[in-house]
Parts: C-alpha cells; sequence; structure tokens
C-alpha cells in the first residue's frame, strides 16, 4: 500500500529571536509569548533551498539508505518561492543526487503542499504501473520573505526556513496513506502576496461576511470529517492529529472540535515557528523517533495554504 517509507530534516541552526524581532518592529513582546508563542526561529542566513533540500536528502538517506536509480518520481513541493525563477529546482536535485530518469516535476500550493503533492503522487502510481518509487522534497526559506522590521508584517513573524525529504513508495511496510481531500476558498486569496519586483510579502487587509478564522474551522472540519467517512471511522479512531503550526489557535480549536487533548497533536510554534509544509513532516519525524507513534495507530495531517487552500490526509503507521 502507498505510503511514507521514512523522512528525513534539514533546520538550519541560525535562529531569530522574538525579542530581536520585538526590538526591531517595534511590536510588544507580548505580542510574541501570548499570542504567536514564540521565543525563536530557525533562519537559513542566505543558504539556498535546494541546499537545505540536499541536506535533508542527506538526512533521510542516513536513516534509510537508497539507490538513487530506484527514484521514478521527484517531486518539489514548496510556497512556489524557489532559488529561481524559470529553473526547476527537482531537476536541480535530480542532477545532484544522481537519480537521472526519475520524472521531476514542482508542485506549489502554498503551504498545503505536503499534503497536495502525497496526493498527487498517490495518483500518479496507481495510474501508471512502472511508478514504484518517489522522493518528496519540500523546502521553504519563509523568513527571507518578511520585512522584520515593519510592524504591518506582524502576522508572518512567525515564518522560518527549513527543508524535509520524504521516501515514498507504491509498497511502504507503514506510515499508509488511506485517503486524502482538499479545498480552496479565493475569498481571501489577495491578503498575502509577494508583488513582482517586491523582496518581501505584502498583507492586504480584506474583510468578508466569514472571517478567515471561520474559514479555517469551517474547511478543515469539513475535510477531516470526509477523510473519516472515506474509511468509516469516527473522530473517537484519530489517534494524533498533525497540523501547520500557523495559528495555535485554530489548531487547539481544532482538536477541541474532534475530542483531542494537546497531547495528540505536536507543537512547534514556540522553538521552530511556522516552517510552511515541514510543520506536518517535522510532527511525524518526532513522531517516529521518540516511538510515540506505534503500528496500527491513525493520524490526520491537516494543512493550509495561501489562496486560501485547505487538505486533511489520513496516515495509519
Amino acid at each position: 500500500m502507498f505510503g511514507i517509507v521514512e523522512l528525513g530534516l534539514c533546520v538550519p541552526p541560525a535562529r531569530m529571536s522574538a525579542s530581536s524581532i520585538s526590538a526591531a518592529s517595534g511590536v510588544p513582546i507580548e505580542f510574541f509569548t501570548d499570542k504567536m508563542q514564540l521565543a525563536s526561529k530557525p533562519v537559513a542566513q542566505g543558504r539556498r533551498c535546494v541546499e537545505l533540500a540536499l541536506e535533508a536528502v542527506d538526512d533521510l538517506r542516513a536513516r534509510h539508505p537508497f539507490a538513487s536509480d530506484s527514484i521514478d518520481l521527484l517531486v518539489y513541493a514548496s510556497t512556489g518561492l524557489t532559488d529561481h525563477a524559470l529553473w526547476s529546482p527537482a531537476g536541480k536535485i535530480q542532477a545532484a543526487i544522481g537519480a537521472k530518469g526519475a520524472f521531476c516535476f514542482e508542485l506549489s500550493n502554498g503551504c498545503n503542499s505536503l499534503n497536495a503533492a502525497l496526493h498527487v503522487i498517490k495518483g500518479l502510481m496507481l495510474a501508471t504501473s512502472s511508478y514504484r518509487r518517489a522522493l518528496l522534497i519540500c523546502a521553504d526559506t519563509l523568513s527571507s520573505y518578511v520585512d522584520h522590521t515593519d510592524p504591518g508584517s506582524k502576522s508572518l513573524f512567525n515564518f522560518a526556513d527549513a527543508a524535509s525529504a520524504l521516501l515514498c513508495d507504491r509498497y511502504a511496510p507503514s506510515l499508509h496513506v488511506l485517503s486524502s481531500a482538499f479545498a480552496t476558498d479565493g475569498t481571501y486569496v489577495d491578503l498575502y502576496k509577494l508583488p513582482r519586483g517586491a523582496s518581501t510579502i505584502v498583507t492586504e487587509p480584506c474583510t468578508a461576511e466569514v472571517s478567515l478564522h471561520d474559514q479555517y474551522l469551517h474547511y478543515i472540519t469539513r475535510l477531516v470529517g470526509q477523510i473519516l467517512d472515506e474509511a468509516n471511522l469516527g473522530a473517537r479512531d484519530i489517534d494524533y492529529l498533525f497540523m501547520n503550526q500557523g495559528d495555535q489557535r485554530v489548531l487547539r480549536e481544532v482538536l477541541a472540535r474532534f475530542g483531542l487533548s494537546e497531547s495528540q497533536s505536536y507543537l512547534s510554534f514556540r522553538d521552530y515557528g511556522h516552517l510552511g509544509s515541514t510543520d506536518t513532516a517535522l510532527a511525524l519525524a518526532d513522531g517516529l523517533r521518540t516511538n510515540r507513534l506505534r503500528p496500527g495507530q491513525r493520524i490526520v495531517v491537516v494543512s493550509s495554504g495561501v489562496g486560501f487552500s485547505w487538505g486533511a490526509s489520513l496516515i495509519q503507521v
């Protein structure tokens, strides 16, 4: 059954503290400690996404060696803020690791990209019998696109940098992806954008009948219910729920809606900020490496991306 064989990570060692951002922007430290719950975050300090990605592949290989020529698909999933325009980071990684012949492509769905890429890879394997093994890369240097001196950008101050590498296989022994569901609502599509020629993300306030917070709760609840229904399961069958670390209030409300405790999730706001799609890869990796995740357990992985899009996947260990 299709699933994830192993995960590798690259979290840069350099840190940017909440206190330094507070001093640079003039935003009170209480915003970070109370609302954002951020102490510090990893930053790439000029290192490029592909460099982080290759370190994540090295970490993956150290944990689960694999032959480069065994890779049939190589997918680079990110926010779309890659190292260069009109360029293929997937092709660059393929050349660096020697996976010649693997079909390479990029997928961008904001911070929802990991979930979306798993779904696409699974579909390609179902459609093409010769595809057996895939390397899924998620890499972003989000902090480099944030003006940390601008108090108007404070909702982005948790944006951080990292990469993850997931080895996926048609016949994975565990971490089977049972079902997935997705939705998009473009009401707030212009809230965040990087204008052409600009170096930092701008926020454009917009109003609608339904708040973005309520949209998050609506779509996440709907999608989680959908994947559980497809598997003939209920909320009581969820062992863990992992979610992007963009908004701690939304995460806690989602947990409450499904009768789950914080111990059944992974909260990395304080020490990692928001790593893009790597948020949920970090949660899965931590669960495996600390033996929290045990055979037979069911994990719901929830994510969201600018646009806004949402995704949910049901994974069984």
